[in-house]
This record gives structure tokens, C-alpha cells and sequence, in this order.
């Protein structure tokens, strides 16, 4: 009961941390529009004493927020027990991406934040922050599109009548990984839809990732209603050890 309880709590914080999450993303101005690759040393610098308040604030928040994603993964890997498998394997490779995932993005928060740090300093040394910051934020989706193809082979693999998540979901997640795959590229070029200001790096990566959070949630709380952890398990191998 105490588990479960939990649970409850941590998944019903997660609306006010996606309200957090969403003021932090419009309060940087550097993303919408999203900075350009193409500026130079000069231009970075200029922007980052115009917004360095802004910029600030915003950093801090997406650095102290950002690693509520952890807990909500970890409710996925404990669905994740509940299923119909061999082997637990696919449930700890979750839990290591949960784990990496967020460090990638708390790092290029940690970088632009340092650019905001002394807005004075040589604009050489503002711009290779900016370029550490937005490389990161943008190429760091290994572990996002490892991470979604972990948990739809689960899914794939879970053989019960009754799944712990509906089988859609596992497609779901494999076109959530194709999404992510092209900003990986992103360092390859400074200018076109793989650059790390165009279509695919950016708004497709991070409308993907907007979109897997608000799915795989309803999903989860689907699922945290019909067999709370802590329940007696299905039909699965390692349930029964």
C-alpha cells in the first residue's frame, strides 16, 4: 500500500512539473526561435548580455525540473515488472537510459547557463559554450531512442491476455525513436533541417518528446488504475521466481 501510494503521489506531480517544464522552454529566448549555428561570436555574445536574466532563471529551472523525468520513468519500469517476460534484462537497460537521458540535457543546461555566467567575457569563449550547449541538448538522443526501443520490444514480447500496455503503444514508441534519430546528426552541419536550429533536429525531435511524455502518461495512468504495484503478478516467468 505504501508503494502505491507513492506512485500516486509521483504521478500526479507530473502536471505541475509539465507546467514548469513548459514556462522554463518559452522563457529561454533562445528557443523559440531557436538560435542559429550560422551567428557568430560577436552575435552570441550580444544575445546572451540582451537576455541574460531570462536566460538565467530559465537554466535553472529546466536544470532543477528536468530530472522529474526520472521518477516517471521509474513508474514505467515498474510496469514493466507486471509483464510476461523470460528475463528482466529489458526492465534494468530502462533503467539505465532513465538515468542517462536526463544527465545529457542537465548538461547542456549547466552550458548555457555558463554562457549567461559572465556575459562580459570573450565572445570566442561565449560562442564555444553556446556551441557546447546546444550540441549537447541536441545530439544527446542515443539513450532517448534506445530507451523507446527498450520499452516497445517489452511491450512486444509481453504475451498475456492482457498487456500491461496496449500493443499500440509499442509502435508508438518505435516512431518516437525514428523521430529522434536524425538530431543525432546535428553536429555534422550548421545549416538545413539536420542543423540544430532546423526541422527534424528541433521541432521534430522536440515535438516527439513533448508527445511521448503526454502519451506514455495517459498510458501509464491507465495502467497504474488497473494492476497497482504491489499486486499479485500475471503469468510472467520472473514473477513466479
Amino acid at each position: 500500500m505504501r508503494r502505491t501510494t507513492g506512485e500516486t503521489i509521483i504521478f500526479w506531480t507530473l502536471p505541475a512539473v509539465a507546467v514548469i517544464w513548459l514556462a522554463a522552454f518559452f522563457l529561454f529566448p533562445g528557443f523559440l526561435p531557436p538560435m542559429s549555428p550560422r551567428s557568430s561570436a560577436t552575435e552570441v555574445a550580444s544575445f546572451y548580455r540582451d537576455h541574460t536574466a531570462r536566460i538565467r532563471y530559465s537554466m535553472i529551472l529546466l536544470n532543477w525540473f528536468c530530472v522529474a523525468l526520472i521518477p516517471m520513468l521509474m513508474l514505467i519500469v515498474e510496469r514493466m515488472r507486471d509483464m510476461a517476460h523470460r528475463t528482466p534484462v529489458l526492465r534494468y537497460c530502462m533503467i539505465g537510459c532513465a538515468g542517462a537521458a536526463p544527465i545529457t540535457f542537465l548538461t547542456a543546461t549547466i552550458f548555457w547557463l555558463l554562457a549567461a555566467f559572465r556575459p562580459d567575457r570573450s565572445p570566442d569563449l561565449t560562442l564555444l559554450f553556446n556551441d557546447l550547449a546546444w550540441v549537447t541538448f541536441t545530439c544527446g538522443v542515443p539513450f532517448l531512442v534506445a530507451q523507446s526501443l527498450f520499452l516497445a520490444l517489452a511491450i512486444g514480447l509481453d504475451e498475456q491476455d492482457v498487456p500491461v500496455f496496449p500493443r499500440w503503444v509499442a509502435y508508438f514508441n518505435v516512431l518516437i525513436a525514428v523521430a529522434l534519430v536524425p538530431a543525432g546528426f546535428a553536429g555534422l552541419t550548421r545549416s538545413g533541417v539536420f542543423a540544430w536550429d532546423g526541422f527534424l533536429s528541433f521541432w521534430v525531435k522536440n515535438v516527439a518528446i513533448a508527445l511521448w511524455i503526454v502519451v506514455m502518461s495517459v498510458v501509464l495512468g491507465n495502467a497504474m488504475r488497473r494492476t497497482p504495484t504491489g499486486a499479485p503478478a500475471g503469468t510472467g516467468i520472473e514473477a513466479a521466481a
